[in-house]
């Protein structure tokens, strides 16, 4: 769903947010700071929250061998822009 509404922005903080993000819009730098304004707050509330001990037992599946996962080779690719 999306609102048309009509709000007073930083205009400063809005430009080096959309040339640091690579916005091309307003709209795409504003929505980009919502989500992330949403996922900061959800962050913040899971920290906030103690978990219980009853919480910790299904929060990593006891099969899971991190060593194994570190060993694992990684493949990097680099991107290289077109001349």
């Amino acid at each position: 769903m999306t609102t048309k509404t009509t709000i007073e922005l930083d205009e400063a903080k809005l430009e080096r947010v959309m040339k640091l993000g690579g916005f091309k819009t307003r709209k795409e730098a504003v929505d980009w700071a919502l989500t992330e304004a949403e996922r900061l707050a959800t962050i913040n509330r899971i920290a906030e929250t103690p978990w219980s001990k009853e919480m910790m037992k299904d929060a990593v599946d006891p099969e899971y061998d991190i060593m194994a996962v570190r060993r694992q080779p990684v493949k990097y690719t680099v991107k290289r822009e077109k001349r």
